[in-house]
């Protein structure tokens, strides 16, 4: 592939990332397309580096370590959900109104 052709990889990368926020933009899809843009623009980016005649090597073995810091940026995001205080629900009885002494 020649550096035009990575470049426009990598602008290629940037619209499906945009795209995929524009059409679901909630937090998990924005990881997980977070995570791809990144491992696929380190691995254009080593594809860059080679054509300049550099060793590209070093971006292709910190592609996956890289992307996995979204789930350390997501990771407090993630957190509050799962300790988000639970909506209040009406106690369900097997007892009717008379019963329960409501309504008297």
């Amino acid at each position: 592939m020649s550096i035009h052709g990575t470049c426009q990889n990598i602008k290629d990368c940037a619209a499906r990332l945009s795209h995929a926020m524009r059409c679901d933009p909630s937090d998990a899809t924005a990881q997980a397309a977070l995570k791809e843009f990144i491992q696929r623009t380190y691995s254009d980016l080593a594809s860059l580096a080679w054509h300049l005649g550099a060793d590209g090597d070093v971006f292709q073995r910190e592609a996956v370590p890289a992307s996995e810091l979204v789930d350390d940026v997501y990771f407090a995001i993630n957190r509050e959900k799962e300790f988000e205080a639970p909506a209040y629900r009406q106690p369900y009885s097997t007892l009717n109104h008379a019963q329960q002494g409501i309504g008297r």
